[in-house]
């Protein structure tokens, strides 16, 4: 029964470390440059507003680069039906700060953080005529991939994205999908090596930026999760083996 009660402990304590969500209020961020806070979330960009807008929101505590974790996020980008909306969204990790913004117009507020060259990651979508998304790992929007289809002239995009780090192995992962009012929907999905903890150190700050040029869009994030602690694979090995001699004890108990 002793052996039984300590193999039980390793398993729970394996569960003890797994996934636990968290919906974050929106009104928590630090908004920067023309980011606001309204009813459903968070507004990067505005409609008749200045050309060339920049926006921004950060949590305002870092979160650790050395464990896994997962975030999601809901996205609405709106235009003015003036044919295209620009010119996109992003959600950003970085170690500049928790009130920074990026260069506007098709850097969609990710490139050149506070005029400091620094290289963030994230998962970027553009607009306008680009029609792009993908990982980024080193601060540009280059190199991203093509959609199937003009979002860029729609007015009325909304989606899903969720981006996932483990930690271990150093792969970040998205998957998300793309609607328009239409029911046109598109499936996206990426994925990128790269050491958050070599990049930036052991803490590093999260959010989103959001940019206009020429061409106005309301641009908003309207939900966000966390999950942090996420299971490496060395902890579902420990459960496995756990459960496994429990069942090895169970039925050495029963033949017994």
């Amino acid at each position: 029964m002793r052996n039984l009660l300590a193999i039980t402990a390793v398993a729970a304590a394996a569960f003890t470390v797994s996934a636990s969500a968290a919906t974050i209020n929106l009104s928590s961020l630090n908004v920067a440059g023309t980011g606001v806070q309204v009813s459903d979330g968070i507004q990067l960009t505005h409609f008749k507003g200045p050309d060339f807008q920049s926006g921004a929101a950060w949590l305002a505590q870092g979160i650790s680069t050395t464990q896994s974790f997962s975030t999601s996020f809901g996205f609405s980008l709106k235009g003015d039906d003036s044919g295209k909306m620009a010119d996109g969204i992003a959600l950003v990790f970085q170690n500049v700060g928790n009130n920074v913004i990026g260069k506007a117009g098709g850097d969609v507020g990710y490139y050149d953080l506070n005029d400091t060259g620094a290289s963030a990651v994230g998962s970027v979508i553009r607009s306008w005529d680009n029609n792009e998304f993908g990982l980024s790992i080193d601060g540009k929007v280059q190199g991203l991939h093509k959609a199937d289809w003009n979002f860029g002239a729609l007015n009325n995009v909304t989606g899903t994205q969720t981006v996932t780090y483990n930690a271990s192995t150093h792969v970040l992962s998205m998957t998300g999908s793309f609607t328009d009012l239409a029911g046109k929907h598109l499936d996206v999905v990426d994925s990128k090596f790269i050491d958050l903890s070599a990049k930036f150190g052991s803490t590093m700050y999260l959010g989103f930026t959001g940019a206009t040029g020429g061409t106005d869009a309301d641009q908003r994030i309207t939900s966000f999760e966390l999950t942090s602690a996420v299971p490496e694979a060395e902890t579902y090995a420990m459960l496995l083996a756990g459960l496994g001699m429990i069942g090895v004890v169970a039925r050495r108990r029963k033949q017994a």
